[in-house]
Parts: C-alpha cells; structure tokens; sequence
C-alpha cells in the first residue's frame, strides 16, 4: 500500500514552495526528510496533516496522522504520563504510560509538571506522545532539536523500537548524526 503525493503545488505569496511535486510513501516506511532551511519541509508536513491547504495537487485522505512540531506543544501544567494519556482520550492505562515514558525519562520526572522538565525532557515527551497516540503514519519535525549525541541516540533507538511498524516521516538538519539507521533519505 501506498500513501501518494501528486502534483503537490503551493506557495506563500510570490514564493513558490513546491511545483508538481510529487512522492510516494510505502506504509511503514521509513523515511528522512533533509533539505536547506527554507525549501518546504515543514509545510510538507503541515499539508499532510491538513494544517494548510495545498494550492493544488493531492495527498492522501483517511490518514491518521501523529506529530511532533518544531515546538513541543506540550500541555501546560500536565505531567508527561497526562500528555501520553490525552492523546488516547484518557482511554489508556496509567501505568502503561509510566512505563512507556521510563525508556526516555528518569522515572522521578514523570509526575512532575511538564514546566519543570528541562527542554530536553520536553523534547522526549512530545516524541513520546506522538509514538504514543494512535496514528498511521507518524510525522515528526526536527525532532532531535535539542538534544545531545547520546540522548538523540537513545532516542532514535526508541524511535525505531516504538513505532510498531508505522509509517515514519523526520525532517532534519541533523542527517549525519543518523547514519547508522535505516532511514530512506529523501531531499526536497
């Protein structure tokens, strides 16, 4: 199965972001997303989750999609299991959530009001809540902002690990640094 961009076509103004572009996702996927600053990643993903319309062109409907933005968009006063918890609708097991974040967060900032949490903390939490909430395809956006070597790594890995098979969509500067996993790099 395929998730099809066709003909994509939008600009801001007299600039001109995308002209018939287009690109095929296979379900599951996995795929990195590098391009200079400026050049459409984010309001790639922005179209997909219908977010901004596209001036023309098509993108795949019936999609559940989760994200992880630029910014956290974490709830304030909510501790990281409440964030995981919302995006289930409060459907979900506490505890479950609890031991879901402990992969990326010491176990005594879990309870503790996201405000507290250092940016890096917030960070893992938001990938967390998008891995969490129940998607088709997860898209994320510079998610390793922020991070050090080693926790991108460790978060990559639980990245990977978590995804359950969905399809992977990251837009990053940090391409480098994520050699050794087995992203198809596309390039805008």
């Amino acid at each position: 199965m395929e998730l099809p961009i066709r003909n994509l076509c939008h600009s801001f103004g007299d600039k001109v972001i995308f002209q018939d572009f287009n690109l095929t996702l296979q379900i599951g996927g996995l795929y990195g997303l590098t391009a200079p600053s400026g050049r459409g990643k984010t309001t790639l993903l922005r179209i997909l989750m219908g977010l901004i319309p596209p001036d023309s062109g098509s993108i795949p409907t019936n999609v559940r999609y989760s994200a992880v933005f630029q910014t956290d968009r974490l709830l304030p006063g909510a501790t990281p299991v409440t964030q995981l918890l919302f995006v289930r609708g409060g459907k979900a097991d506490r505890e479950a959530a609890r031991e879901f974040l402990s992969a990326l967060l010491p176990s005594d900032s879990l309870l503790q009001p996201i405000e507290t949490l250092s940016g890096g903390m917030q960070r893992r939490v938001a990938i967390a809540r998008a891995l969490w909430a129940e998607s088709d395809c997860i898209l994320m956006d510079e998610p390793f902002t922020g991070l050090d070597a080693d926790t991108l790594h460790q978060t990559a890995a639980f990245i990977l690990a978590k995804r359950q098979g969905r399809t992977l969509l990251l837009s990053t500067h940090q391409k480098e640094l994520l050699q050794a996993y087995p992203f198809q790099w596309l390039t805008l």
